[in-house]
């Protein structure tokens, strides 16, 4: 009947128009950046936003963010989240990490190739402190472990065969390698064993692996790359390096055990003994990470917040300066 057309119509502009407005909202994407202190985290973020600022020390989380104009001349957006001081701060991870990013959330390790007696340790801490974090938010939405495991699944299956030891992270995970421009200088044997120790714990992680350098502008792009496609959705490049004479490129689900283990019978264990009995591990202290009073550091400078700062110190002084005359005025009676 010309009713039910009529109603059909109405429908069918409605659900056109639906997709129309959903068309128009802009693509939102999470980056975390975890990694060993000085690593350059902040200076990976800042070549990918394209900023010139000095790099200044990361004291704890600190967030920014980059828009690019996607396909419907709508603005993308991406979350950074940087988390300064190695694996001091990991209590802070339950600040960026939530339900609500999961869906669009990559992790991005970064270790120190130019310090290879900390990479394996912080690996370790980190890992572990993300998947803590990562298990404690998705327990709390039903069916959302389920979407991101196949997902996950889909990520890697879909560019190699995966070997039955690889558990893919519940969700995208890239492990940088970064002062690759220090680290290439190393001697070969040691440069192997880092080079394949990363490769195992990436690929049994279901990860990709991706060296860089702010000193070299061949790896400065092809990192932008990387960042972008996780970012804003751009292609990903399917560019492979495992040779350990070059910077390091693996895409998830590129690398296999028996490359990587050269047919010896490998597990975690034996590349932790591996690693640590060549590089034994340090751990750094606190003190070294955190300067002595943080709110004086001229890279932090507010004139508004520090001239209030000053007057609250010199009244605190003052104070100070009366207690200690009236004590002195107090000692000096004969109250016998």
């Amino acid at each position: 009947s010309v009713w039910d057309v009529a109603v059909m119509e109405s429908r069918r502009r409605r659900t056109e128009g639906s997709s129309l407005e959903l068309d128009k909202l802009p693509r939102e994407a999470t980056l975390l950046i975890v990694g060993t202190r000085s690593a350059g985290k902040t200076t990976l973020i800042q070549r990918f936003l394209d900023r010139e600022d000095v790099p200044r020390q990361t004291l704890a989380l600190e967030y920014t963010y980059g828009r690019k104009t996607g396909k419907t001349m709508v603005k993308d957006v991406c979350h950074l989240w940087e988390l300064g001081g190695g694996a001091l701060f990991t209590p802070l991870l339950s600040t960026p990490l939530t339900t609500r990013v999961m869906t669009s959330l990559t992790l991005l390790l970064m270790v120190d190739l130019s310090r290879p007696h900390t990479i394996w340790s912080d690996l370790e801490t980190l890992l572990s402190s993300l998947k803590l974090q990562v298990n404690k938010v998705v327990a709390t939405v039903p069916g959302l472990r389920d979407s991101l495991q196949e997902a996950a699944k889909k990520r890697i299956h879909s560019h190699h065969q995966v070997d039955q030891e690889v558990t893919p992270f519940l969700v995208p995970l890239v492990i940088i390698g970064g002062k690759y421009d220090i680290f290439k200088d190393l001697e070969p044997e040691g440069k192997k064993l880092i080079c394949r120790a990363l490769r195992f714990v990436t690929h049994t992680h279901g990860a990709s692996l991706h060296f860089f350098s702010a000193k070299d502008a061949g790896l400065v792009k092809k990192t932008k790359e990387l960042l972008s496609h996780y970012a804003f959705g751009t292609t990903e490049s399917r560019s492979l390096a495992q040779d350990y004479n070059q910077p390091l490129i693996i895409p998830a689900g590129s690398d296999s055990l028996a490359t990587i283990n050269m047919n010896d019978e490998l597990n975690l264990d034996s590349w932790r003994h591996l690693y640590t009995t060549r590089f034994p591990q340090e751990n750094e202290e606190r003190s070294s990470v955190l300067p002595e009073d943080p709110s004086r550091d001229p890279t932090y400078a507010e004139p508004d917040v520090d001239n209030l700062r000053t007057q609250k110190d010199e009244e605190l002084e003052r104070i100070r300066r009366e207690v200690g005359r009236n004590t002195g005025r107090w000692a000096e009676l004969d109250l016998s």
